[in-house]
């Protein structure tokens, strides 16, 4: 896959914000992003910035624009770099709008961070820092232009016969059971459950879960990430029913973790497995993920081979822990 060029335009807003710039900007590049910054460039050499922006704006595959009060106003009153920088991308807007990527960092009204040729767009909004991992996650999906969520394809068109109308007589009620019904609590009843659970709701279950659990990995590895500069991984979406995390230890390959979607036995399940050379085949794993219903008639997951784990681990949550405690995380610390 062809690496991605991506500029991170921004106003010197304070100190503070110059270094989360450059903190996004190495987040990109461990993604295999080639993100690039002004102060990237300047910090080697001496660098004729109008230049050095026409280029990065021409060439790049996206522009990254950070865009906070300070930017607005500078965007707004073409002051500066920042002004410079919103000329250069104004023919954009019309032409190449999906080059165009604006992120916020706000501390008021997020209405005063759009400048005027902004206004209406949306922005992936990165002004809680407890959710940045999730910003990010959602940025890289879209500087790689890949769906992030799972889109079930289109059925079939039901069969909807008309309803043929009634004369809409009211009849006399009679009978035991048309009785009105008594104001009791009949909360400390145990009333069964007639629902019915039928092959789609598991194979809409087991796909959700399939997607949580990758979603979650990936969630845990970048907050692993975070707090040891020392790990990297890499995360391959195959395609949508196949995923392969390979996890690095100061440049050097740990482990690896395979998760598939997948028939076998007759019936659909979730896949994974684990080791630092990951087999080709699906016909091999560590795990088989399969479904359960409880007395309450509702689904859970249920782990059929994690025999000295904590085999009731039944929510994508429970499962993704189960397999860092018992699978992962020796082979990292």
């Amino acid at each position: 896959m062809e690496r991605k060029r991506v500029f991170i335009s921004y106003s010197w807003d304070s100190e503070e914000h110059q270094e989360w710039v450059l903190y996004l900007a190495n987040c990109l590049r461990t993604k295999g992003l080639i993100a690039e910054t002004d102060i990237f460039e300047t910090q080697q050499k001496s660098v004729h910035l109008n230049k050095m922006m026409v280029e990065k704006v021409r060439d790049s595959d996206f522009i990254i624009i950070v865009l906070t009060e300070n930017y607005a106003k500078k965007a707004d009153k073409f002051e500066g770099g920042v002004g410079f920088e919103s000329q250069l991308t104004l023919p954009l807007i019309m032409e190449r709008p999906n080059k165009l990527i604006p992120i916020m960092r706000h501390q008021g009204n997020f209405n005063e961070v759009f400048p005027f040729h902004f206004k209406g767009q949306y922005a992936i909004d990165f002004s809680k820092d407890t959710e940045f991992d999730s910003k990010l996650d959602e940025l890289i999906y879209r500087l790689y232009e890949k769906p992030r969520y799972y889109v079930e394809p289109v059925g079939e068109v039901p069969t909807l016969d008309p309803r043929v109308p009634s004369r809409g007589i009211k009849q006399e009620k009679t009978g035991i059971n048309t009785v009105e019904p008594m104001n009791i609590d009949f909360s400390g009843f145990d009333l069964p459950t007639l629902k019915r659970i039928t092959d789609r709701d598991t194979d809409a279950f087991l796909k959700s879960s399939f997607k949580k659990i990758i979603e979650i990995f990936n969630s845990l590895f970048m907050h692993f990430q975070s707090s040891n500069s020392e790990f990297e991984f890499d995360q391959d979406n195959i395609d949508n029913y196949k995923t392969l995390f390979t996890l690095y230890v100061n440049g050097q390959k740990v482990n690896g973790i395979k998760i598939w979607y997948s028939n076998s036995f007759g019936s659909n399940s979730i896949k994974l497995s684990y080791g630092r050379n990951l087999s080709t085949s699906d016909n091999s794993m560590n795990e088989m993920i399969t479904y359960d219903i409880n007395d309450k008639k509702q689904l859970k997951l249920k782990m059929t081979m994690n025999m000295f784990g904590n085999n009731t681990a039944n929510t994508p949550e429970e499962i993704v822990t189960e397999i860092w405690k018992n699978n992962i995380a020796h082979s990292i610390g």
